[in-house]
């Protein structure tokens, strides 16, 4: 059996690379984030062969990697003044927590998939995950934490926004939950599906969407893999 090389994500401070952007890439893609910086992600092909996504599991970065990030998302945040910071299980908890504290808040609010006995399906929203195309699962609120959200202005966190489908579960769960949203941040977009999910919420909402950079997806070519045209960055939809 072969196995997988190891996971690996370098952080670049600006500078470090140059304006012009490769027209193809092989093993790993350096992700420029709005500040200068730099995330060099790893390429990983989907099933099939033909395209590849640039991967960033956050549970599995460097440490150093985290904090850049986390300082960064926590400035995204801010800007918004939010009463309540929520992250999307399972990847969007890692930055919410440190979000929170450093904005100034006495806690946040972890949304989670695993029904606990004392939960309410009516604060529950089903999805379908892009990582488990296969499997339904349920996103859950606690009602317990109810009253951390109610008639408040919330940011809502996730690693990367890619179908939309988890974001929309989130935000239906939030608002029925009397939340209002007033900032959704996200470490990196991918392509544009989210755009369509969000806006099929409210035609306002993908513009509540702030990130740290953008990566498209990427189909296979004699040189290496090439960003996809309709997935990149300046293919936005327009707000």
């Amino acid at each position: 059996m072969t196995l997988p090389s190891p996971y690996r994500v370098d952080w670049s401070p600006a500078g470090v690379f140059g304006e012009a952007e490769p027209a193809h890439f092989i093993g790993h893609y350096p992700v420029r984030l709005k500040d200068g910086c730099h995330l060099t992600l790893p390429l990983v092909p989907l099933p099939g062969g033909e395209k590849a996504i640039a991967l960033l599991m956050s549970n599995q970065t460097s440490f150093e990697v985290e904090r850049n990030i986390a300082v960064r998302m926590t400035d995204l945040a801010r800007e918004a003044a939010p009463e309540a910071v929520v992250g999307i299980p399972t990847l969007g908890l890692i930055y919410a927590r440190p979000m929170a504290e450093a904005i100034g808040l006495a806690d946040y609010v972890a949304l989670g998939h695993s029904r606990k006995f004392w939960y309410d399906d009516a604060l529950s929203e089903a999805v379908v995950s892009s990582t488990s195309p296969d499997q339904t699962k349920r996103l859950y609120l606690d009602p317990a934490l109810l009253e951390r959200v109610n008639g408040k202005r919330v940011v809502v966190v996730d690693d990367v926004l890619n179908t939309g489908a988890t974001m929309a579960a989130a935000i239906r769960l939030l608002q029925r939950a009397n939340a209002t949203i007033v900032a959704i941040t996200a470490v990196l977009t991918e392509g544009w599906d989210w755009f369509g999910e969000l806006a099929r919420i409210d035609s306002g909402m993908p513009s509540l969407v702030r990130s740290l950079g953008h990566i498209p997806l990427f189909g296979l070519t004699d040189q290496g893999w090439a960003p996809l045209p309709e997935t990149k960055a300046s293919a936005c939809p327009g707000i």
